[in-house]
């Protein structure tokens, strides 16, 4: 069976930093390039899995399922709050890891601490990057946590997500945010086809 051209995972500690939007919408940027497969690993919730099925356009994937040959991209929306053990062995499959985090004070500190379980773990850190996201559109505040967690030896996107409610309109909608009905869909679609670039 042909295997994907790369696994893109995204996970993370902390509950509330975008992790299904950044999955349905990146994996909607990375099916422009080619044929997209998700695979939502949280079976009860499964936010990605349902808003991707509404989108179309991605092959969805229960755990376990394969996609189908010729799947140019894979992407894995985990479970929330994974075991690190399993985040570990994420590292060593997935071609990139992607870890979200928001500007907050609590959330720079739980991504430092999850940054440096995983590298006393002996995760493959190389296929692992922080994208920050919800970043308020005005201001410098994306770039100032960008560089703080950098000083800190974390490896960042250089793409932020910036924080619109074409996001919430997309979901509500079942549409990706290119699709959405509002003003700054556009701004935000280029904020995820940089990412997609970046990270492919």
């Amino acid at each position: 069976m042909t295997q994907p051209t790369a696994i893109v995972a995204i996970t993370s500690s902390k509950g509330g930093v975008g992790k299904s939007t950044l999955a349905v919408n990146l994996a909607g940027a990375l099916a422009v390039r080619g044929p997209t497969a998700l695979m939502d690993a949280d079976e009860i919730v499964g936010t990605a899995r349902r808003w991707a099925t509404r989108a179309g356009g991605i092959q969805i994937l229960k755990e376990g399922e394969r996609p189908t040959p010729g799947t140019r991209y894979l992407l894995l929306d985990t479970e929330g709050r994974p075991a690190l053990d399993d985040m570990v062995t994420l590292t060593r499959s997935a071609g990139a890891v992607l870890i979200p985090t928001g500007v907050s004070g609590v959330e720079l500190e739980t991504t430092l601490a999850l940054w440096k379980a995983l590298e006393k773990a002996g995760a493959t850190m190389d296929n692992v990057r922080v994208v920050i996201t919800r970043v308020p559109p005005v201001g410098r505040g994306g770039e100032v946590v960008r560089e703080e967690l950098r000083s800190r030896g974390v490896t960042v996107a250089n793409t932020l997500i910036r924080q619109y409610i074409a996001y919430q309109r997309a979901h509500d909608a079942g549409v990706i945010v290119r699709d959405a009905q509002d003003d700054r869909a556009a701004t935000a679609w280029s904020d995820i086809l940089a990412l997609a670039l970046e990270v492919c």
